[in-house]
C-alpha cells in the first residue's frame, strides 16, 4: 500500500511549532498552491495536528522530498518531534485520528469533519492515487463503525463544558454577556449551539462570507457583524475565535486605550487568530488551545474501558481494510495485459 504520513500533534509540540509547521504546510502543500511532480498529497491540518499525507511509487523519495522542503522554510530543532508512518501503519494512524482516538479530546466528532473536507478539496485540486483514496474513504467508514458501537457518556467533559465552565468563572452572570464568535468553523458552531442550549442568548457572529452568516444567524437567531467592522470586537465582553486565518486578525495595537470592561478571548485556532502579546493587557484575559486542552486532561481517565474497546476495534478494522486493498491490487496487477 504505497501511502504514507508525516505530521506533528499537540502531544509532541507546543503550539509555536504547530503554527510554524501549519503555515508553511499551507503554503506549500495545500489544495491548489502548488503542483508536485509524482507525488501526491492531502494535507490535514487542524488546531491539534498538521499532517501531510502522500502517495508515490517511491515513499522514501518523497518522503525526502517533504523533509527537504520542511527544512528549507522551519528554522529551528524540531525534526526529532515529527512522526512519520508508511503502509498499513499509516492507515491505522489514519484510522485513529479520524476516530477521536488521537485527539486531545477523546472522541470528538469534529476531526471526522475536518477529514472530510481535506480529502474533498485534495480531490477538487489533483488526480489523487487510488491509495489515497482508498485510504481516506476506508478510514472515514472505520471512524463511522467505531462511533456508532461505542456508546459515549453523557456528563463527561468536553471542549464546549470547558468554555462555558471558563466563562462562568470569569463573568459572574454569563447569561447576560455580549458573546462574539468570529468565524463559521464546525467547533464554533458547535460551542454557539451549545451556550444558546445553556440560556445564553446575546450571541453575534462575524464571518468573512456574509452568506454563511446571515444563514447561521436565521439558524439559532443571532445578530451579525459585517468582517469589514470586525474592528468593533471591543464592544464585547466575551470573543471567540475560529477561523482559518493564517495571520493575526486582532493585536495589542487593535486594542483602543481607552478603559473598558473585561474582556475574556478564546482562541481555538491554530495558527493563532489573536496576537498572544494582547494577553498582556490587563483589560484582557487570553486563552488558546493548548490551555483549552489542559482543562480536559481527565477526560481520557474517565473512559479508559471506552477507548481501550476503541483502540481494538480500529486494530481489527485496519488490519482487514490493508488485507482487502492487497488482494485487490494482486488481482488488479494480475489482470494487466503482458506486453509481447
Amino acid at each position: 500500500m504505497h501511502v504514507g504520513v508525516v505530521g506533528l500533534n499537540h502531544r509532541l509540540a507546543d503550539l509555536k511549532l504547530r503554527e510554524r509547521l501549519a503555515k508553511t504546510c499551507q503554503r506549500r502543500f495545500g489544495p491548489g498552491c502548488s503542483v508536485h511532480m509524482h507525488h501526491d498529497f492531502i494535507l490535514l491540518s487542524t488546531c491539534n495536528r498538521t499532517e501531510i499525507y502522500f502517495s508515490s511509487s517511491d515513499l522514501t523519495e518523497t518522503h525526502k522530498y517533504i523533509l527537504g522542503i520542511l527544512r528549507n522554510n522551519i528554522e529551528g530543532d524540531y525534526e526529532q518531534k515529527l512522526y512519520s508512518f508508511f503502509g498499513e501503519d499509516c492507515f491505522q494512524h489514519l484510522a485513529r485520528v479520524t476516530s477521536g482516538l488521537d485527539s486531545a479530546i477523546i472522541f470528538e466528532t469534529e476531526i471526522q469533519g475536518q477529514i472530510k473536507v481535506a480529502y474533498e478539496r485534495a480531490c477538487q485540486y489533483s488526480n489523487l492515487s487510488h491509495h489515497l483514496h482508498f485510504l481516506f474513504q476506508k478510514c472515514l467508514r472505520v471512524a463511522k463503525k467505531v462511533r456508532s458501537g461505542i456508546p459515549i457518556e453523557r456528563g463527561v467533559p468536553d471542549v464546549e463544558h470547558a468554555i462555558l465552565n471558563t466563562g462562568k468563572h470569569f463573568f459572574s452572570q454569563v447569561e447576560n454577556q455580549e458573546v462574539l464568535f468570529i468565524g463559521a468553523s464546525d467547533i464554533n458552531l458547535k460551542i454557539l449551539h451549545f451556550l444558546k442550549n445553556k440560556s445564553v442568548e446575546n450571541i453575534t457572529l462575524c464571518n468573512r462570507t456574509d452568506y454563511t452568516a446571515n444563514h447561521v444567524a436565521e439558524k439559532y437567531q443571532l445578530k451579525t457583524l459585517s468582517w469589514n467592522r470586525l474592528y468593533k470586537w471591543q464592544r464585547f465582553d466575551w470573543v471567540i475565535f475560529g477561523t482559518k486565518s493564517p495571520d493575526y486578525l486582532i493585536t495589542k495595537k487593535s486594542m483602543s486605550h481607552s478603559k473598558c470592561s473585561q474582556k475574556l478571548i478564546i482562541d481555538l485556532c491554530v495558527p493563532r487568530n489573536v496576537d498572544p502579546s494582547l494577553g498582556k493587557n490587563p483589560q484582557v484575559t487570553l486563552l488558546n488551545i493548548d490551555q483549552i486542552n489542559r482543562m480536559l486532561k481527565m477526560r481520557k481517565k474517565q473512559i479508559h474501558s471506552l477507548v481501550t474497546h476503541a483502540e481494538s476495534v480500529v486494530v481489527e478494522s485496519s488490519t482487514r481494510q490493508v488485507d482487502i486493498f492487497r488482494k485487490k491490487e494482486d488481482i488488479r496487477v494480475s489482470l494487466q495485459p503482458i506486453e509481447a
